[in-house]
């Protein structure tokens, strides 16, 4: 079960990115599965969710689409707010969910210093899609739980 939750997991975000950088929006629909898919993940866990793991899982959440929304794009805190439901439940817990957002803000800052997008300010000059980030820094932090 863990595995395909993994596997739909990973290829809503194939699916997010790829319609990230072609549109600049993605689908509501992905999340819709995706939510579900991450949920999965909660079954197969060797142990049953806790108190904390549901207080870490609802704040991950909150902080992502009333805080973190303000900074990026409503899809990417939508990401991140899945990415954490994997990954809380998984076992990673909210230390989990944080390494993956610095992950992705480090892949993006490196990859975006290297195209010299970045301004004076340290803020992106012309805006750029954010969930293949998202999605590679997740790939990472799932191989790094898995270890």
């Amino acid at each position: 079960m863990y595995g395909f939750s993994l596997l739909t997991v990973i290829l809503c975000l194939a699916a997010a990115s790829v319609e990230d950088i072609l549109t600049k929006k993605a689908a509501d629909i992905i999340w819709w599965i995706f939510a579900p898919a991450s949920l999965l993940a909660l079954s197969a866990s060797r142990t049953p969710p806790g108190f904390w793991d549901f207080f870490e899982c609802l704040f991950a959440i909150f902080v992502q689409e009333h805080i973190m929304c303000r900074f990026y794009g409503r899809a990417d805190s939508h990401a991140f707010s899945c990415c954490a439901l994997f990954l809380i439940f998984s076992g990673a817990r909210l230390e989990g969910h944080i390494l993956h957002m610095f992950i992705s803000l480090i892949l993006l800052s490196v990859h975006q210093k290297l195209r010299h997008n970045i301004g004076n300010r340290g803020k992106l000059i012309s805006p750029v899609p954010f969930i293949p980030y998202i999605s590679i820094a997740f790939v990472i932090c799932v191989i790094i739980a898995l270890h």
